[in-house]
């Protein structure tokens, strides 16, 4: 049986959803996903491992605002570009959807332009001889700026899947390239009828359980840090639009964002995001009390929960200024949140 070599293109700061992602792959068979983390012994050459990309068959790209800053992250794209039909090879998990967005992608042009400048300068002065391997740093900071438009244009034209749960959506994409068969089982060579049940007195319908905490918490863990990417990238947009508000974002850790929001150099708002197991269940809260910014402090303005509706999980608003809201996405939790907690604080 022919194995097809995947690799996870990827930065540390999404390495929770990046796990997410391999967790829900590793039960293929047909597939070898490959991580950095994974396949680079102690002590070995970065450098090398990445020159092995362009031979893997397919390639997933969990595309942040981290990610398109990271010299790593798009040193890999770049090596990923040197294949000419490498639109056919990728699979762009778009994290940061604001890359639909032309004023976005070219905010993220400059930036590297302006990498690429602040390298160049501080070479200058520099004996070609003394320079090392910071001449080649240098190139590939003039090869980013000068592709990242183009991979960036590439990703938008791309109908990609709506990335609210990354795994089923990169699941559902690689069985529609036949790359994730069915495990054959000695149970697959006999074809089983309605009317075998019957004849042995069975039912040949399972009941549906009831969702488990394992998918509870699952949905609840990759809807959290969806909407906290969603939310970073319109605070950048919003600093983006108007000079006048400055957003500092500070991740404490996997279950704590803090948001300060600055109108002309004053705070104007602050804004935690958590995640937090109450009442017997993970909970996605909101507050706006300073002092539980400390992260001891408990305080909740607003929760969002998972509701199981019909056999189906589904994000729900509790304690929230709006009455409680049932059958939410992830893009109806972040309007909820700026809509009421942030919002009504710009405007002043």
């Amino acid at each position: 049986m022919k194995k097809f070599e995947i690799f996870l293109s990827y930065c540390w700061a999404d390495e929770e959803i990046a796990e997410n992602i391999e967790t829900a792959l590793a039960k293929n068979n047909t597939i070898n996903l490959h991580r950095d983390k994974i396949d680079i012994g102690t002590w070995s050459s970065i450098k090398e491992y990445m020159q092995s990309i362009p031979q893997m068959d397919y390639t997933i790209l969990l595309i942040s605002n981290a990610y398109l800053k990271s010299s790593n992250c798009l040193y890999e794209v770049l090596e990923v570009m040197r294949d000419r039909n490498y639109s056919e090879k990728i699979f762009p998990a778009v994290i940061n959807s604001g890359i639909y967005k032309p004023a976005i992608r070219a905010e993220y042009v400059k930036y590297w332009q302006n990498e690429y400048e602040k390298l160049n300068e501080s070479l200058k002065g520099i004996q070609f001889q003394n320079i090392g391997g910071l001449g080649e740093d240098l190139k590939r900071a003039q090869n980013i700026s000068a592709n990242v438009a183009t991979f960036l244009d590439k990703v938008a034209d791309m109908n990609n899947p709506a990335m609210g749960d990354i795994p089923v959506a990169i699941e559902t994409k690689l069985k529609e390239k036949n790359l994730i068969v069915p495990v054959p089982t000695a149970q697959n060579n006999r074809t089983t009828t309605s009317s075998l049940f019957d004849s042995l007195g069975i039912s040949g319908q399972i009941e549906k359980t009831r969702a488990s905490d394992f998918e509870i918490n699952q949905l609840m863990s990759q809807s959290f840090q969806e909407v906290n990417n969603i939310m970073s990238d319109l605070c950048a947009e919003l600093e983006i639009q108007s000079p006048y508000f400055q957003v500092v974002i500070e991740k404490n850790d996997s279950r704590n964002y803090f948001y300060q929001f600055y109108k002309a150099g004053k705070l104007i708002r602050n804004l935690r995001v958590f995640m937090d197991q109450s009442w017997g269940t993970m909970n996605t809260g909101i507050s706006t009390d300073f002092h539980s910014f400390s992260g001891g402090v408990r305080s909740w303005n607003g929760m969002y929960t998972a509701k199981e509706i019909a056999g189906n999980l589904y994000l729900s608003a509790q304690l929230s200024f709006t009455s409680s809201q049932e059958n939410m996405t992830i893009e109806d939790v972040v309007k909820n949140i700026w809509k009421n907690y942030i919002n009504p604080y710009l405007r002043d």
